[in-house]
């Protein structure tokens, strides 16, 4: 059994959220999981309706809801946890919470389980291989949950909560021709070639670029598999192969923080290379600072609870939206920002239409 505490952000949460965070909960990851959970239990689901055999009750009933954080290691992840469970008093739902340090599908299939067993309403997931997810998201719909995935865009679950993924390709396009010309030669660290939300994005990119501007080439794609060790070794090698790379596009969350160790080996000082991170990690935001990356694009689905517990009441109070697909905008943050940075504004979060 491993435990993981609360990791240091160096970015500032909102003033709304940050007393309430400072009591957030401790998950611990572990066989079975040990979830966290805060309010009363739920009432007891009603008759399943047709859409999608949702367990519809009574408008009003608090209900279960279940956050299963995939990578509690990394500090946005936490931070959108800690959000959901800071909003579950005023959102009227239990929030229960369990999660896993590094990525492990089948440990959150089983904290999945848990969740069906204990006849919870709804489970916030990120399926990172949907393939391998859809058996159990199928078998919770007929279970009569919602199922939310959240930062991971499928069309199998009943609601999907994420980054515009052709929206992303082209933001990081338009950042880069900005600060760097429409002609840089770029290089892209992922986590491999198969999750499916950062290939979409990568594919975005170079078709968005092939078509606005045809000079910007893609000169290589290295995958780190999550780990900021490995991102390092990849930059350092990519820059070695390719030394007329001028830029380093990072689609997955802990690249920036290898931005510093794996520039410095290739030889580079602060600057040489413009560096796009992702997201606004505590290391990100250090070697923001230090000159090592040099915009970040902050995804604002992490900041999107209210929404998704939205979503899940609505279903459950018979009242479903009908749009499945929820695309989330990008906030492109300087290093000039950085600083101040709060994260994400309410405004650009999407509601519910009032019924």
């Amino acid at each position: 059994m491993s435990t993981y505490t609360q990791p240091q952000r160096r970015f500032k949460l909102p003033a709304v959220t940050a007393g309430l965070l400072v009591a957030a909960l401790l998950t611990t990851a572990c066989s079975p999981a040990q979830p966290s959970s805060s309010g009363s239990s739920a009432a007891p689901s009603g008759a399943v309706s047709a859409a999608g055999q949702v367990k519809t009750v009574p408008a009003g009933t608090k209900l279960n809801i279940w956050y299963i954080n995939i990578l509690t290691s990394y500090p946005a992840w936490e931070a959108s946890m800690e959000k959901f469970a800071s909003e579950a008093d005023s959102g009227n739902y239990t929030a229960t919470t369990v999660g896993t340090a590094q990525l492990d599908t089948q440990q959150n299939i089983s904290q999945a389980d848990q969740a069906i067993a204990s006849g919870a309403d709804g489970i916030i997931i990120c399926d990172t291989d949907p393939t391998t997810w859809g058996a159990e998201i199928a078998k919770a719909q007929q279970a009569g949950l919602v199922v939310v995935t959240m930062g991971c865009v499928d069309d199998i679950s009943n609601y999907s909560v994420g980054t515009d993924n052709s929206k992303y390709g082209q933001v990081a396009a338009d950042q880069i021709a900005k600060d760097v010309g429409e002609d840089a030669t770029v290089g892209i660290i992922s986590t491999d070639n198969a999750t499916p939300n950062q290939v979409e994005q990568v594919n975005s990119f170079k078709a968005y670029i092939a078509d606005k501007y045809p000079k910007m080439s893609v000169a290589d794609w290295q995958y780190d598999q999550s780990q900021a060790s490995t991102a390092a070794t990849k930059m350092t090698a990519m820059l070695a192969g390719h030394p007329d790379i001028n830029t380093i596009l990072c689609v997955e969350g802990n690249c920036p923080a290898a931005a510093p160790t794996g520039l410095r080996e290739a030889g580079k000082k602060p600057g040489d290379v413009y560096v796009v991170g992702i997201d606004t990690a505590g290391d990100t935001v250090k070697a923001m600072e230090d000159g090592w990356v040099s915009v970040t694009l902050d995804q604002c689905w992490f900041s999107s609870t209210k929404l998704i517990t939205s979503l899940i009441q609505s279903a459950k109070y018979g009242n479903p939206s009908s749009q499945q697909s929820w695309p989330i905008t990008l906030n492109p943050v300087s290093k000039a920002q950085i600083s101040s940075y709060t994260g994400c504004p309410e405004s650009l979060q999407p509601t519910l239409p009032s019924s």
